[in-house]
């Protein structure tokens, strides 16, 4: 793993908070909560199995409540579900769902009750869930938002702990690992917590970040083995193809 050698605490803001993608200072909006940590050197972690694919399992123009992969999404009758844990055997895909003490592994295709609501499981893929409710409708957090993220030629960069900060929500490149490169992208928004906590996601990878699909097409480590503050540090970064609206 490639990750910055700090002396002593720095404090790193990554969600909506009081820092610009271009790292300088920014006026703190109170609309736009900030959550900070503190950085230092750590280890590698260990290389997670191949995901056995498929990316995707159930029906292809899916539409209803979109749970994200390591996010909170709320359900329409009350209560809040999370998209916990992900499983696949080469055929099919599972995932686990979680609200609040229970877990329950679904299969597409399949009915689920929350919170005494019934929902079909139209689809799972590795970067969400869709539930189908009775009206069929969707959530405001699928939303397509054009101004945001700004792109280049369909491309989005994203910057190792630098936040790119939207009018609804923010996302930041929390971690870069190596051997085989993976990235893990953090997705929040005010009063609602973490959309989505796309965990070792490799290239060719999906995610769906302010209602499009992106593919994870470059992984580019830096040189983060030294100290920040030396003139060889240099900050790794991922680039986002956008393939579509997630909708």
């Amino acid at each position: 793993m490639r990750i910055a050698k700090i002396g002593g605490a720095v404090c790193l803001t990554l969600m909506l908070a009081a820092c610009g993608t271009d790292g300088g200072a920014k006026t703190s909006d109170s609309t736009h909560p900030s959550a900070t940590f503190s950085a230092s050197s750590s280890s590698a972690q260990p290389v997670p199995a191949a995901d056995k694919g498929p990316e995707c399992d159930g029906g292809k123009d899916a539409k209803g409540v979109h749970v994200l992969r390591g996010g909170t999404a709320a359900l329409p009758g009350g209560g809040k579900v999370t998209y916990a844990e992900a499983g696949a055997d080469g055929k099919h895909r599972t995932a686990v769902l979680s609200l609040d003490t229970t877990k329950q592994t679904v299969a597409a295709g399949r009915k689920v009750t929350l919170k005494g609501h019934s929902f079909m499981v139209a689809q799972i893929c590795t970067y969400r869930v869709v539930l189908t409710t009775p009206d069929h409708s969707g959530t405001i957090e699928g939303a397509h938002m054009a101004k945001w993220p700004t792109t280049q030629d369909g491309h989005w960069r994203l910057r190792w702990h630098v936040p790119d900060n939207g009018p609804a929500m923010g996302a930041v490149l929390s971690d870069i690992q190596s051997g085989p490169p993976r990235v893990s992208i953090s997705v929040t928004a005010p009063g609602q917590g973490q959309l989505a906590f796309y965990d070792d996601v490799r290239g060719g990878g999906t995610v769906e970040i302010a209602g499009r699909l992106w593919k994870v097409v470059t992984i580019d480590a830096g040189n983060m083995d030294v100290e920040m503050n030396s003139p060889d540090f240099k900050a790794g970064y991922v680039d986002l193809r956008e393939v579509g609206d997630a909708q």
